[in-house]
């Protein structure tokens, strides 16, 4: 099974007519294709659909276009758009429709910030209506680190020789890391980009 990679997705504010733009290519074709569903397919950006099926369905297109092998948004509106896709960030797709917006405003900024669900990785991108601007990103060790770093309670549980939890505090160690990571890696995604 894959992981799920969730993403949220927003611009910084537009001119009235990039915001229209957004309107129609964001929050327009993903009501359309909503339908009794609670999420759409970003496929419905590359493929046909018929009789609720895509025509022409290509895994290669999805990942070059939109950034993995299946995507779908499942909350938006008149400025952000959340996201899950397999295995990586929907780079692609942000790209797509920062360049559709912000054709309509030179200005338009986007940001995207995203996690694996375990988490083996967070990040956090910018675009601009030429795309991609800026993308960082840090692994579960880097996160673990931080946390240790920015919290004592933590830091005292951890073993510097081993590399690893002290033998009688890993339970405690995690349960407590899944409690501050959240947190932190927000904190992190905020200053990224």
């Amino acid at each position: 099974m894959a992981n799920h990679v969730s993403g949220h997705f927003r611009h910084r504010g537009l001119n009235p007519t990039a915001q229209k733009v957004w309107d129609e290519y964001v929050v327009k074709k993903l009501d359309e294709h909503k339908k009794d569903n609670y999420e759409v397919h970003l496929g419905h950006y590359l493929f046909e659909e018929k009789d609720g099926e895509f025509v022409d369905w290509d895994f290669e297109k999805m990942c070059e276009k939109i950034g993995a092998k299946w995507a779908y948004a499942n909350d938006w509106d008149e400025d952000f758009v959340n996201v899950y896709s397999a295995w990586s960030p929907v780079i692609e797709w942000c790209e797509m429709v920062a360049e559709a917006v912000g054709a309509a405003d030179p200005e338009a900024e986007f940001i995207l910030t995203y996690e694996d669900e375990m988490p083996n990785f967070v990040g956090a991108a910018s675009f601009t209506r030429h795309g991609l601007d800026d993308q960082s990103e840090i692994d579960y060790d880097e996160i673990r680190e931080k946390c240790i770093n920015d919290h004592a309670e933590l830091a005292e549980m951890w073993d510097e020789d081993a590399e690893d939890w002290q033998e009688d505090k890993e339970d405690e160690a995690n349960e407590l890391l899944w409690e501050l990571q959240h947190d932190v890696i927000h904190e992190w995604q905020e200053g990224a980009v």
